[in-house]
């Protein structure tokens, strides 16, 4: 079983990162899509680029801290979030600002900066 165990875990990390995505329509009528990734923000450039089979507006982007298979709670990955409406783009790329409060590690990486000083 642990053997099972370990393999499930090893085949996520190498699976490069989990995306996932929503449709809706945004107030001026207009269908908008959400990419969600864990990892790096290019899950979210890819799964845009398949989404519009093309050029795409990005609307807004955040990150926020989340578990490793979802980010219903703060923990230890960081999950990036695009929201964007596929047509013509102006050219601006997502910043994906960080959103939500400290990540799990923040604890540490505090108490490693208060024993250097």
């Amino acid at each position: 079983m642990l053997r099972y165990l370990l393999l499930g875990i090893a085949c996520l990390s190498m699976s490069g990162c989990i995306t996932s995505g929503d449709t809706f329509t945004a107030p001026s009528g207009a269908t908008a899509n959400t990419a969600k990734c864990n990892q790096s923000p290019n899950g979210c450039y890819k799964q845009a680029s398949e989404t519009c089979k093309g050029s795409y507006l990005v609307l807004d982007s955040e990150s926020h801290a989340g578990g490793t298979l979802a980010d219903l709670v703060p923990g230890p990955v960081t999950w990036y979030v695009m929201t964007y409406q596929c047509g013509p783009s102006d050219g601006r790329l997502p910043t994906f600002a960080f959103r939500g409060g400290p990540t799990v590690n923040a604890n540490i990486n505090e108490n490693i900066t208060i024993q250097q000083r």
